[in-house]
């Protein structure tokens, strides 16, 4: 089979967990069926213009002939497309579509559904509102926090209902059950909905000793950092807590959060992040929005570090309560770290983590990618 891969990445400078799992689906399957077998289409939010984008946003005739040219001469049976927006919008579909090759997108968020794409708004919680195409999004400038182009992204998006644009997607790929379960109450049929998880290619780091905890993620309302603080305002300095990341809100938090068991290491390198991953002894996973999936958490179990996590959506997938891990009601992570410090069977949450983290492997989730695609072509 030939497949073709789409991606529309973001800024460079944020490199999101989608970009890196285009990345390693790219090489991966690369090496499953060959150089010649495998091709890729992808542009950067780096050149994005957003003066013209009000203009190129319905439907970009530029890439539409491209992938349609590259179906076509290279006998393409299945575009398999990772991120279509704002860049290539969904003229992508449609170019795989009049080329003849079958369709399939990854669902690595609620873009079908939110302008924010995470049914999270900032100041209120979990909200599904403009499900229904309601305005709320753009009263509330749940894009990038702008009037204007909460505008223009929600005009898009009826435009692209409008336009029947998404029924030329064949199959979607939820990254849990529990995504299943979601996306078919938004509406997919579940007889085009396949289920398979992340992976990445990692190269764990082994450590003598673990000590502290650790979070990852940017420092953004929906990732839980702030829940995650004010329960570390409460402990005392055994308890270290490693912050990694940045974004909107690390001045704020910098300034707020001032006490001597709560560092700030910033953006860091992947190299350096995993390493940090696996000197700790836990990782936090607090975010409060309905993740599809968590690339730090089997980052964590892949170096034998147990994760924290609020129970709730995917995590109750990945993390068994007190196997490898533990999961925290509403109002009680104080209280589940304190128990983590001092858990007398540590060394078992570990090897248990790491062996989580094997069903995610390369070889084992690439199995599962083939299969799909086998599964679209003898449809």
């Amino acid at each position: 089979m030939k497949i073709l891969i789409v991606h529309n990445t973001y800024l460079s400078k944020n490199i999101g967990g989608e970009d890196m799992v285009f990345r390693n689906e790219l090489q991966l399957l690369k090496k499953y069926l060959g150089d010649e077998n495998v091709f890729s289409y992808s542009v950067s939010n780096d050149d994005l213009n957003i003066f013209s984008l009000p203009f190129s946003i319905w439907f970009s005739f530029s890439h539409y002939h491209n992938i349609r040219k590259i179906v076509r001469d290279q006998h393409i049976d299945v575009v398999h497309v990772h991120n279509f927006f704002p860049i290539l919008t969904p003229s992508v579909f449609k170019a795989a579509r009049d080329a003849g090759a079958r369709t399939v997108l990854t669902l690595h968020n609620y873009r079908l559904w939110c302008i924010a794409a995470t049914h999270y708004r900032d100041g209120f919680g979990i909200c599904e509102k403009c499900v229904g195409q309601s305005w709320q999004g753009v009263w509330k400038r749940c894009y990038k926090k702008s009037f204007f182009l909460s505008t223009v992204v929600y005009l898009a998006f009826r435009f692209y209902r409008l336009t029947k644009a998404f029924d030329q997607i064949d199959y979607f790929i939820a990254l849990t059950n529990f995504q299943k379960k979601k996306v078919m109450q938004l509406g997919i049929d579940e007889k085009r909905i396949f289920v398979k998880p992340n992976c990445l290619e990692l190269s764990p780091v082994t450590v003598s000793q673990r000590q502290g905890f650790v979070f990852v993620g940017k420092l953004q309302e929906d990732k839980g950092i702030e829940v995650l603080l004010e329960a570390w305002r409460e402990l005392d300095d055994r308890f270290v807590l490693t912050v990694i990341g940045s974004g909107s809100l690390e001045k704020t938090l910098k300034s707020r959060y001032r006490q001597r068991n709560i560092i700030f290491k910033g953006q860091c390198s992947r190299e350096e992040t995993i390493r940090s991953i696996a000197g700790s002894r836990f990782l936090l996973q607090p975010s409060v929005w309905y993740e599809p999936f968590s690339l730090t958490i089997i980052e964590a179990f892949s170096c034998g570090v147990p994760v924290i996590a609020f129970n709730r959506d995917t995590r109750r997938e990945l993390i068994t309560d007190g196997i490898n891990g533990f999961l925290a009601e509403p109002g009680e992570l104080k209280k589940v770290i304190e128990k983590a410090l001092n858990w007398p069977d540590y060394e078992k949450l570990c090897s248990n983590a790491l062996e989580k983290s094997k069903e995610f492997s390369n070889h084992v989730v690439a199995e599962q990618q083939l299969a799909i695609y086998r599964r679209i072509l003898e449809a």
